[in-house]
This record gives structure tokens, sequence and C-alpha cells, in this order.
């Protein structure tokens, strides 16, 4: 796959562009803090580097944890500022997020599917209330089982909080889906699902999972060290994956970081 992108590089209009953003851990204003970053300001940057550097993307797509901590002002602050950049998106929920509250308090509801010529996008939730980990229902499983059935036609990428496979962060792989194996042997079942798109892990990932490609993407705020046994922070900037997808099923993906000071950056963080 493709790991870089040329910044206003010409753009065929046989390719649909797709944008995954992850983690924004925003509050219920605009000045809150966490780890020592503003992360309203770094997920609105985020957006608008986004916007001066890209062609419109057909979607972005918000894979969770929107809010540190899910109050109806986090999700109405988010809702605002999407609305405010223009941007076509759609969003599934985190751990950290009050899935039954956001599909309350934001301004667009849950949606579980986009279609996007010969591609279609399905957003999973593997958020459990309460917990931090990941697992996929077995009413998620059952729909994915239909929907993948019904649109066999058409390539598929999937977009889902929690990854599937091991990172190498050891803490963070104690998180990933639990049900990981019964969530890939329903996906074995059909041959038109092209790659899975998870967050969750703040970091930039790609690795082959049964024959799978899969990939995580850096947060809006603060980033996790790589390859780390506990919880520590990284000092690369906030990061955002685009995603191009081409008529005849091939696709090519990339992250891109923004120009972001990581000055005030807390290290002294134990947790988020």
């Amino acid at each position: 796959m493709e790991s870089s992108l040329q910044q206003n590089e010409p753009f065929s209009h046989n390719v649909t562009r797709v944008v995954q953003l992850s983690d924004c851990h925003l509050g219920a204003d605009q000045s809150f803090m966490l780890a020592g970053i503003n992360t309203f300001h770094s997920f609105t940057q985020s957006l608008a580097e986004i916007e001066g550097n890209l062609k419109k993307p057909a979607l972005i797509a918000v894979t969770g944890d929107i809010a540190s901590a899910g109050d109806p002002q986090t999700y109405q602050l988010f809702s605002n500022a999407m609305s405010s950049s223009q941007l076509p998106y759609a969003w599934l929920p985190g751990n950290h997020d009050d899935f039954s509250l956001m599909k309350k308090s934001a301004l667009q509801p849950f949606t579980r599917l986009v279609e996007l010529g010969s591609w279609v996008a399905i957003f999973l939730v593997s958020a459990v209330p309460g917990e931090v980990y990941g697992e996929i229902s077995d009413t998620e499983l059952n729909e994915l089982d239909e929907l993948l059935a019904q649109y066999e036609d058409k390539n598929i990428v999937l977009f889902v909080h929690h990854p599937a496979a091991p990172i190498g962060c050891k803490w963070l792989d104690q998180q990933r889906i639990a049900n990981s194996e019964q969530f890939g042997d329903l996906i074995a079942q059909h041959e038109n699902v092209r790659a899975l798109f998870s967050g969750h892990v703040h970091q930039e990932n790609e690795s082959m999972w049964r024959g799978l490609p899969v990939y995580s993407v850096p947060s809006t705020c603060f980033q996790f060290a790589s390859g780390s046994d506990t919880f520590e922070l990284s000092d690369l900037p906030p990061g955002y994956r685009w995603i191009d997808l081409h008529p005849d099923g091939r696709m090519e993906t990339g992250v891109e970081r923004i120009n972001y000071d990581m000055g005030k950056m807390d290290h002294s963080c134990l947790g988020y």
C-alpha cells in the first residue's frame, strides 16, 4: 500500500477519497485540556489541514472516542465543528463515549453504512458500556453478515473503534476486540471485504490479519508510544489517515501528520 500522500496532487475523478479521524477526546468546552493538549484546538486544526491540503473527501470517518467523557455539550461541540467544516462525515462510538447519549445529542445520527460508488463503508460498534476493551455483539455480527451478503457486488471497507489484531503494545493489545476470532470467521466467509480500519490505539499501524489488511490511525490529540508495555506518550503530533478507493477494487492509504506544537504535552500523565 502507498504510505505517503503528495499534497494537492492531481486527483482522478474516478477515485473516492475517505479520511479517517479518531480519538478526539473533546471536553465540554473549547478550553478543555488533556495531557497538556487542548483537544478541541488540535481537532479543529486537523479539520483545517484536511480542508487546506486535500481535495474535499467524499467522507470523513470518525472512529470513536469523540469525547473524553461523554456528555451532551461535548457532542454538540463536535457536531458544530463538523458542521462548520462542511465536510461530509459519519461517526461511531468508542469506549470513552456514551453511545445512547450520542444518538440523542449529536446533530447527525449514527449511520451504519455509506455507499461510495463501487465501494461501501460499514460502521461497527465495538464499545462495551463501562469497559475499556472491545467486543462486537451478536446483533452487530448478524447485521454485518446480512450487509456483506446484500452488498456482495461492492467492495467493502469496515470501520470500528477497537483493533482486531495486535499492534505490539502489551497494554493496548489487552483491550482489542475480545471476540476477534468470531469476527474474523465471519469476515472470511465474504470475499468482498478489502480492509479494516480502527482507532483506539493513538498511533499509526498496519498489518495483515487473517489475510485482511488492517490499519490504525493517529489520534487528533496526543499519541501513545509504539511498542510500549505500559501506558506511555509519544512526542509525535496529531494525524489522520487518507484512503483512496479505486473503482476496480484497488485501495491506497497513508497517514499525514499535522503541523502542531507538542511542546506543552504532559509526559507525567499516567492515564487518560
